[in-house]
């Protein structure tokens, strides 16, 4: 380890801070809680919306120790403590309805975000269903997507099978090269966000106001949509449960998120507090 005071963790929920079973292991929850009590900075950095994990932002006492929510991929960052949002980047109301219109042509779903409910466009399926399960939000199927939102949201999320969103993705990407960020999250999740908003960005804008650096942010993730933030990160570490590519590029790679992975992290980077 070198000499760097490491200030800020930031960590990925799925396949990162949860197990397989979405709960956050008894080991890894004092380790966080310990080192905000030591004065670090802890960032949830989810594709998922703020609601999809308020339980586990007050499970690790983010309120109490001023703890920072990222969510929909970096299209928005919020203080949990104060609700102040430092960074917010929504879709607009137009290409919402472009990307519904899409979703119907190439039979896939289409969930967007109101409050704790997600809310689905083109018909509920099993995917839905199981984001919904994994954050805890309500689902709620409507007939008119595009004209049922008056205000933007962050992200649109694309549901089918793998092989259809294979299929479908290069198509997309074609279409909007220019205007969205479109990419891969799960097998059967395409994430559909502004240009230019990832994870990283996101890290960019929060890190100005906590007045700290790339140099001493340790991130931690698992999946695709985690690449930019450990390429950002002065510290990027993939679980040993990551996409192949993550492992690639990873400063370290620590336990698996079923091993309590982020204790190792912690006790190998923040020794020092």
């Amino acid at each position: 380890m070198n000499n760097i005071k490491y200030d800020v963790l930031a960590l990925d929920i799925d396949g990162t801070l949860t197990t397989s079973e979405k709960i956050i292991s008894p080991a890894t929850k004092k380790a966080v809680i310990d080192l905000q009590e030591k004065g670090v900075k802890v960032v949830i950095a989810s594709g998922r919306s703020e609601y999809g994990f308020r339980h586990i932002a007050d499970e690790l006492q983010f309120k109490k120790y001023g703890g920072y929510v990222m969510s929909f991929n970096g299209g928005k960052v919020t203080n949990y403590a104060t609700g102040e949002v430092v960074y917010d980047t929504p879709l607009s109301l137009d290409m919402i309805k472009s990307v519904y219109d899409d979703a119907v042509r190439h039979n896939l779903g289409i969930l967007g975000y109101e409050g704790d409910c997600l809310i689905s466009g083109n018909g509920i399926d099993e995917y839905q269903e199981y984001d919904a399960w994994a954050c805890k939000m309500g689902l709620k199927a409507v007939d008119n997507f595009p004209e049922y939102f008056k205000s933007p949201f962050n992200k649109c999320l694309l549901t089918g099978k793998p092989e259809e969103l294979k299929r479908v993705l290069p198509v997309l990407r074609e279409k909007y090269n220019e205007k969205l960020n479109i990419f891969l999250s799960e097998e059967y999740f395409i994430e559909v966000l502004p240009k230019g908003i990832h994870k990283a960005v996101a890290l960019e804008h929060m890190l100005k106001v906590l007045g700290s650096e790339p140099e001493r942010l340790v991130c931690c993730g698992d999946g695709l949509n985690d690449l930019t933030m450990l390429e950002y990160a002065g510290v990027g570490v993939a679980m040993a449960n990551a996409n192949p590519k993550l492992l690639e590029i990873a400063d370290y790679v620590t336990e698996s998120n079923d091993n309590d992975g982020i204790v190792k992290v912690i006790e190998e980077f923040f020794d020092y507090v």
